[in-house]
């Protein structure tokens, strides 16, 4: 049997509104506990339009439909429209927890962090997880165990930051191929370690049983946005082939169950993956 996490992206408003509902009716068919990561703050997805002068991120938008998966509002907000702030969406950021879900911290403002985090500064990395967990907390009423970074991306200022976020057991930032702990925040990170749809969505379901037949354990990186967007059936696809010969399991019980005395410590290293439009951590 494999054991797979589930991690769910939410990147966005619409994300939240119109992706998550439909996730969590897919995993209360499969019976399926996820853990999703959610984004707080605003919604400035139309930022990113600097980044079509990036062949790669053009070709990547193209690749993943990415005009009806984020929705034309969404391409234009924190531009021409204000940008929205998601967790405005209380009662769809508390359907998560409610379906039995777990719920972790991934960005206050995403497009912000994925833009400039290189060249944030302490104070602004401060300002920027004080905003984010504070509302985090009004909402659920408890502090995140983890931190999955927008973008897979994190500077080390971030990083020396978050050693002192004393809540914070692991980190989920990287695409590594398997687990370690980051050599400055002395933290276990467990990384997305199988195939992301949105960099390869021709191959991902062979991508993924391919790579499964190599290891027993993994986590299985998806975008509220995304899989449960346009490319919903072929996620639904890939659950039904895996599902016999799967546990799935949240990135909680994934932590539980490493072996952290022959864990490997070392620092992040940048690598642009097949499919990726920017490097990221490995």
């Amino acid at each position: 049997m494999n054991n797979i996490c589930i991690k769910v992206d939410v990147d966005t408003f619409n994300g939240l509104k119109e992706g998550v509902p439909k996730l969590i009716k897919i995993f209360d068919k499969y019976n399926i506990k996820a853990t999703f990561y959610v984004t707080l703050g605003p919604d400035n997805s139309g930022k990113a339009i600097i980044n079509l002068l990036n062949p790669s991120f053009v070709k990547k938008m193209l690749k993943t439909k990415a005009a009806s998966s984020y929705g034309l509002k969404t391409a234009l907000y924190g531009t021409i429209l204000k940008a929205p702030i998601i967790a405005i969406l209380k009662e769809n950021l508390l359907k998560i927890s409610k379906s039995g879900h777990e719920v972790e911290f991934h960005a206050f403002d995403h497009r912000f962090w994925q833009d400039h985090i290189y060249k944030m500064s302490q104070k602004q990395i401060k300002e920027w997880f004080e905003k984010g967990i504070s509302t985090y907390f009004s909402i659920y009423k408890a502090y995140p165990k983890s931190f999955g970074a927008p973008g897979w991306v994190c500077s080390d200022t971030a990083l020396n930051y978050i050693k002192n976020l004393n809540f914070i057991k692991f980190l989920s930032i990287s695409r590594a191929d398997k687990a370690f702990i980051e050599q400055i925040t002395r933290l276990i990170e467990i990384p997305s370690d199988l195939p992301c749809l949105e960099e390869n969505p021709k191959d991902f379901i062979d991508s993924v049983v391919k790579m499964l037949d190599k290891k027993s354990m993994g986590v299985l990186p998806i975008h509220a946005e995304i899989e449960g967007g346009p490319f919903m059936d072929t996620f639904i696809k890939l659950l039904n082939i895996i599902k016999e010969h799967t546990v799935f399991l949240t990135m909680n019980e994934y932590f539980s169950k490493i072996d952290k005395k022959n864990l490997t410590i070392r620092k992040f290293k940048l690598k642009t993956l097949p499919g990726r439009a920017f490097s990221c951590l490995v």
